[in-house]
């Protein structure tokens, strides 16, 4: 759709330049002008070169040297909120059947222009329930790896599970204190393990010699000389058993799962031995080993001689780029370890890893206040079934709904986590927001149950008036979608894929999320003055299943980058 007007309009302004330009796609935006009736690209006149840029046109005064085209009628610039703009004019019959062609709207892999991309997100610590601050990076990061696949790079999905360090020693001896058996811990793995270190917890409280017999489990699991590690591979297990059916409702998928203890004794002394080559690893008259950064002196190796955290995250660094030859590695942590992924950087620089500058922290605020309604749980499993039971409270209440779609477990489920994420992912990565079952679960405005409520409709319209063989027979015809509503949501739908590109390069899933509310405005703006049922003219109708059709493929598209599963019935 708009990779078409993008090359159509550097060609042309490179024929007038006499240079070569290239509009990056992220910098178009299709809109309809209703007092003209006419569809226009705008763009910034940057990128268009000094002879729009600079051009004084504040009343929108034609620049010559354009002319008249095939797909591009005219362009003039405008001074708007103190940037030169330049828009163009379109045929809006060419626009409705260049944005109504059937194309996959996926970008293709190419090996010579795509990247490898390691996204690590999520990383709870095993043998604890997953907490409600995990859903964040959870979510963004699903989106990020999404969106840059979606647009044909290639992405590895890592969680990078907590499994090792001092709260491990504490885990093993709750076991002990309680005497848990294998069978205890198999009924209830997650709430048996999770109350087994807040056990330990209390009784070290109580007693301080207990810490040091907890890090002498650790100690002696770090050396590989504890009696039952096999035990702690089974704690790991059952985690991810219950890990993955969280996972399933909020629509994440992994490449693969990996540990902080795969990276011991022997890769952290490779890690050392490359550090003091470089001659950036300074001993300390206390017995620790620091790296001086500019304007801050960073702790690598205790005075006991254990390997800070920070040393396994530069282990992992190397060994993945070995695995994977990465061209960027994100972290989507939260903003409170911005210091540490600044030393992982910096350290990165010194070390004159290649792909040092490719290193990225995706960094993200704070949800506050997010409980259910009975307490203060903060557990994500105790919020998604919070969700599901009011939505299914307010299905009862509105009398559009179906009553298959109310004693349906699984759609309200869906239901219940759209409304979470879309919450979530409706606010700017770096803002704190404060959690509000009132704003979430709301029918109407912008929320994530609107559009599933949307892309039902469609769904719903489409399957009573045509079938899928039908809609692909349907030849395009621009002229018969001439309508004002027709045209702004060709231009909507016109906007897909720089807003994509847009969300790929900030990291903002909310850039996405605002246009598909801005679609589905189009879409029931259409849906009201465009009926199909009700309209007798064949071709009419035609056309607007068309227009109905390709709504749909780029609504669905866009709730599944956002990690939403789109129903077809609620």
């Amino acid at each position: 759709m708009a990779q078409v007007y993008r090359k159509l309009l550097s060609e042309k302004v490179s024929r007038i330049g006499g240079a070569n330009f290239h509009i990056p796609m992220a910098a178009l935006n299709f809109t309809y002008n209703k007092p003209s009736q006419t569809p226009e690209l705008q763009v910034l006149a940057q990128y268009l070169g000094n002879k729009y840029d600079k051009a004084s046109s504040p009343n929108g005064i034609e620049l010559c040297g354009f002319g008249k085209g095939e797909h591009l009628i005219n362009i003039t610039t405008e001074m708007r909120s103190g940037k030169q703009w330049a828009k163009v004019s379109l045929d809006r019959t060419k626009l409705v059947q260049t944005v109504l062609a059937s194309k996959p709207l996926t970008e293709q892999y190419n090996p010579a222009s795509s990247e490898t991309i390691v996204v690590e997100f999520s990383s709870p610590n095993i043998a604890k329930p997953f907490h409600a601050g995990h859903l964040r990076s959870t979510i963004i990061g699903n989106f990020v790896s999404n969106i840059n696949e979606f647009l044909g790079n290639r992405v590895v999905r890592l969680n990078y599970l907590g499994d090792w360090g001092t709260q491990f020693g504490y885990l093993a001896l709750g076991v002990q204190l309680k005497g848990l058996s294998p069978a205890d811990i198999h009924n209830n793995p997650i709430k048996c393990l999770y109350e087994a270190y807040v056990h330990a917890y209390e009784a070290v409280r109580n007693d301080p010699k207990m810490h040091e017999v907890a890090m002498n489990i650790f100690s002696r699991m770090e050396q590989g000389t504890a009696d039952d590690l096999h035990k702690w591979q089974e704690y790991r297990d059952y985690t991810v058993q219950e890990l993955e059916e969280l996972y399933r409702r909020l629509g994440v998928a992994f490449t693969g799962y990996e540990w902080e203890s795969q990276y011991g004794v022997n890769k952290i002394r490779n890690v050392l031995e490359m550090m003091e080559r470089y001659s950036i690893l300074k001993d300390q008259t206390d017995g620790r080993k620091v790296v001086h950064l500019q304007h801050r002196t960073i702790p690598i190796v205790k005075s006991d001689g254990s390997g800070m955290y920070l040393l396994r995250d530069i282990a992992a660094l190397l060994d993945r780029h070995d695995r994977f030859t990465f061209q960027k590695c994100f972290y989507v942590v939260e903003n409170g370890q911005s210091d540490h992924f600044a030393s992982l950087c910096d350290i990165a620089q010194l070390l004159q890893l290649p792909y040092a500058n490719g290193i990225g922290h995706i960094k993200f605020g704070r949800i506050h206040g997010m409980s259910t309604r009975r307490g203060k749980v903060v557990f994500l499993k105790d919020i998604l079934h919070e969700a599901q039971q009011l939505v299914r409270e307010k299905q009862r209440d509105s009398p559009t709904t179906k009553t298959s779609s109310i004693d349906d477990p699984e759609v309200c489920d869906i239901l219940g986590t759209s409304a979470v994420i879309i919450n979530d992912l409706k606010q700017r990565r770096m803002k704190d927001y404060n959690f509000d079952w009132s704003k979430i679960l709301r029918m109407e405005g912008d929320s994530g149950i609107k559009l599933q409520y949307t892309h039902c409709r469609l769904a719903s319209l489409l399957q009573t008036q045509s079938s899928a063989e039908e809609i692909l027979d349907i030849q395009c015809d621009g002229s018969s979608l001439m309508e004002p509503e027709a045209l702004d949501l060709v231009c909507q739908l016109a906007n897909f894929k720089p807003i994509c590109y847009q969300a790929q390069e900030t990291a903002e899933a909310c850039i996405l999320v605002a246009y598909l509310f801005r679609l589905c405005k189009s879409i029931n703006l259409a849906l009201k003055s465009l009926p199909v049922k009700q309209e007798s003219d064949r071709k009419k109708r035609e056309q607007r299943i068309l227009l109905y059709s390709r709504a749909k493929l780029v609504l669905h598209t866009g709730l599944e980058l956002l990690g939403l599963r789109p129903l077809n019935e609620m």
